[in-house]
């Protein structure tokens, strides 16, 4: 009985290592495009009452890119028509390359 119990025990301090696998944090995940995540950063500025409430209706009218300081953004341009100032019809939010919040204004980055 002793002699089963410290198999099962070594077995057991050995399973766990086994079972393992080492590349469970590289499962794809679903990658956000710039207009998803620069959404993301309208709302939270809208939320944080940076934005009036209508900007969360707003809708992507276009995105580009550009070299600023030697380092690539995307700069996607909302519009809301709902806004009555000509001047803060288009809100343009900056991002890395890597989705990285920049900057969001009304005047043309």
């Amino acid at each position: 009985m002793r002699i089963a119990l410290i198999a099962l025990a070594a077995f057991a301090l050995h399973a766990g290592p086994a079972l393992a696998h080492p590349d469970h944090d590289d499962e794809e995940h679903e990658a956000r495009t710039p207009q998803q995540t620069a959404r993301d950063n309208v709302i939270r500025l809208v939320s944080q009452a940076k934005l009036p409430a209508s900007w969360s209706r707003a809708t992507v009218a276009g995105t580009r890119e550009r070299t600023s300081r030697g380092q690539r953004q995307t700069i996607v341009t909302f519009r809301n028509d709902a806004e009555s100032d000509p001047a803060r019809k288009l809100f343009h939010v900056v991002l890395t390359t890597d989705g990285q919040f920049v900057s969001g204004d009304f005047r043309q980055p």
